[in-house]
């Protein structure tokens, strides 16, 4: 369940718009989730070189 933050009801998880006030919930791009992984990879880049050196 969220909550929506215009009506404080609480909804479905990640509902397109609330059924009580209409509130339209942001949608995260795709764009952003490809640079979320991006730069998990450019920070988790530096452990395994380090592990490549240990073992």
């Amino acid at each position: 369940m969220e909550e929506c933050p215009s009506c404080a009801i609480e909804v479905a998880h990640k509902p397109e718009v609330c059924p009580y006030c209409g509130y339209e919930f942001p949608r995260q791009s795709s764009s952003r989730t490809l640079m979320a992984w991006v730069m998990a990879i450019l920070l988790a880049w530096p452990l395994f070189e380090v592990i490549k050196l240990i073992f």
